[in-house]
């Protein structure tokens, strides 16, 4: 007999490097054990110009990697973009975040690489520290 993975609980992290005009990553995720997944919401700012500020609801998966010294947690996630309304039949959105983060087996630190979408174009990845914040969860909607 197979023991059930029971659980959900909030992640809060900031991701980035602090460095000046370098882009900072909040976000604010709800893992789910039983069905190893993450839904919330990423908001990245900027500070160039024109300064960077989006929002999105990121959703994806993680799993465990096991090496001979450590344990660490993958999570993979891709994000769109927040929406007011319902769109209507056949809009789609396109993605406008993607995810890789490997983290400590405590879900603490580790480091994430990601990239966003600008006026339609990706971002380069950027490579940056992640930390666990005790803070109020990411909006939806400013």
């Amino acid at each position: 007999m197979s023991e059930k993975s029971i659980g959900l609980f909030p992640v809060n992290y900031l991701i980035g490097t602090e460095l000046p005009g370098a882009p900072t990553l909040r976000l604010s995720l709800l893992v789910n054990t039983p069905d190893k997944r993450v839904n919330g919401w990423g908001r990245i700012t900027q500070a160039v110009n024109p300064p960077v500020d989006i929002r999105t609801h990121a959703h994806g998966t993680y799993t465990y990697m096991a090496t001979m010294k450590d344990n660490h947690i993958l999570v993979v996630a891709t994000g769109y973009p927040a929406v007011d309304w319902p769109p209507p039949a056949g809009t789609t959105l396109f993605p406008n975040f993607e995810l890789r983060m490997v983290l400590a087996d405590d879900w603490a630190s580790g480091t994430a690489v990601y990239r966003f979408r600008t006026d339609g174009a990706w971002s380069p990845e950027v490579t940056a520290p992640v930390k666990l914040i005790a803070s109020e969860p990411v909006q939806a909607a400013a």
